[in-house]
């Protein structure tokens, strides 16, 4: 079957999707995107992830008319032309195209394009073993609320994790934990209590990580935003990292350095368990 795909208000077979040469995202990543998950014939908190479109179209002054209703018939219609039951949609909106400018021109109409595609689950025997994750000093810019097209950072520190033995890198910035390339850090410290960074310009405020700060409440557990170091984080009785994609990554070793021992009758990950367990629950 041929994939479709949708640009500026058509779905066309994939490989016929093409952007004008001179549109800015292509030339100075002035645009934003979001990355959905489609289960059991739903959008995965939705709502929130367009929410949080709008507003990185607000912050960079992104003028269009879109509304929510139609981004999401969209979407929904994307599924339904690839016959596919599950997977990601990848939106972006970019400022449009013009003449080649240093600066952000007025009344451009923007473009709008969308591709769907299977998604990547984490393995029972990946979340057993676990992943591998480097730290690096934050080398991105003062804007990560922002969910920009400019990914040109963490795509240079995740590959220098890969290329270095390592599945993921953590950003440090002045002592403090802020997330992953493209993730959202979790840890649990030595009373249960499950830890992550505030929501601040620093860090993506993850919709998956929103929801499941919310169903380990309802669940039970002690949360708190705050900030963490390094330090904190080796002592921690599990680190994992959060995203709409893969939802929970449990980290098993930081720069070579084991988080924590196995524990006996496998209780090991048991918080990272029971939220991948109501997650589960959550998108059924």
């Amino acid at each position: 079957m041929n994939r479709i795909s949708y640009l500026n208000g058509k779905f066309l077979p994939h490989e016929k999707c093409l952007i004008h040469i001179e549109d800015r995202g292509f030339q100075f990543a002035d645009g934003v995107y979001e990355v959905v998950l489609f289960e059991n014939g739903k959008l995965i908190d939705g709502d929130a992830h367009l929410e949080r479109f709008f507003r990185s179209l607000r912050e960079l002054k992104i003028g269009h008319d879109f509304s929510a209703d139609e981004l999401k018939k969209i979407q929904l219609e994307l599924f339904s032309r690839n016959k596919m039951a599950g997977g990601t949609c990848y939106m972006q909106i970019t400022r449009g195209k013009t003449n080649r400018i240093p600066y952000c021109p007025k009344d451009l109409k923007p473009t709008i394009c969308a591709t769907v595609s299977p998604r990547k689950k984490v393995s029972a025997e990946e979340f057993e073993r676990g992943f591998l994750a480097m730290t690096h000093d934050d080398i991105r810019w003062q804007r990560c609320d922002i969910k920009t097209v400019n990914l040109l950072a963490s795509t240079l520190m995740n590959q220098k994790a890969k290329d270095s033995g390592f599945d993921d890198v953590i950003f440090v910035r002045n002592g403090v934990i802020t997330e992953a390339s493209y993730a959202n850090v979790f840890i649990v410290d030595a009373n249960d209590v499950l830890i992550t960074k505030p929501a601040d310009n620093l860090i993506l405020c993850g919709i998956t990580r929103n929801r499941l700060l919310k169903l380990a409440q309802e669940n039970g557990l002690k949360t708190a935003e705050k900030n963490f170091g390094i330090a904190e984080m080796m002592k921690a009785k599990e680190v994992f990292l959060t995203s709409s994609s893969l939802i929970i990554r449990p980290i098993a070793e930081i720069d070579g350095r084991k988080i924590s021992k196995k524990i006996p009758n496998g209780k090991n990950r048991q918080i990272a368990r029971l939220l991948n367990d109501a997650y589960s629950v959550f998108i059924s």
